[in-house]
């Protein structure tokens, strides 16, 4: 018989099915489960051990450089913002100068800092028992208040100031026994 007789499918031969249960008759190959394995050990290659050293080379290259650059960066920024701070103090005195080429408010300063009056004028200031002025506004008495201090710098001062005695705080030993001998 030829080779052909034998095959599945010819006349006469066997029929041999592939599916079904024999193939799941068959039992399965599963790795028997023992215990882990350990790691095998990280080998270092020629070349990997060039490729480290490079890397190692550039790291040592770039870090200076980078340090440099980032510590610029900064030096910039600083130097940017103060130049945007003074151009802003330029532009405030640009307009003050302004506001002094103008006749009344140069007047109204005179009036107010040195106390000019116009011809026929007159002026009138008010001072209170202490011989201070008083002031005229409520933003002068804020501006005045600014100018005293924080609450507790003032209560400070003023417990300092009661310590401190003076010739004149002291009573006069004279004048309590002459008073003792009217009474």
């Amino acid at each position: 018989m030829s080779s052909g007789a034998s095959r599945a499918g010819a006349p006469g031969a066997p029929r041999v099915s592939r599916s079904g249960p024999a193939s799941a008759a068959r039992p399965r190959r599963t790795a028997p489960r023992s215990q882990p394995r350990e790691p095998e050990p990280i080998t270092l290659t020629g070349r990997s051990l060039i490729l480290i050293a490079l890397i190692v080379v550039a790291l040592a290259a770039l870090v200076p450089t980078l340090n440099t650059y980032v510590a610029q960066r900064q030096e910039l920024s600083a130097l940017e913002t103060q130049v945007s701070q003074q151009q802003k103090q330029v532009d405030d005195l640009e307009k003050e100068v302004a506001r002094w080429e103008d006749p009344a408010f140069v007047a109204a300063q005179a009036r107010e800092r040195l106390l000019f009056a116009m011809p026929g004028e007159t002026q009138y200031r008010l001072a209170d028992t202490s011989g201070k002025d008083v002031p005229r506004t409520e933003a002068e008495v804020a501006a005045s208040q600014r100018a005293q201090g924080d609450w507790f710098s003032t209560l400070w001062s003023s417990v300092e100031a009661a310590n401190r005695l003076t010739p004149d705080d002291l009573p006069d030993p004279d004048d309590s026994t002459t008073e003792d001998a009217d009474g």
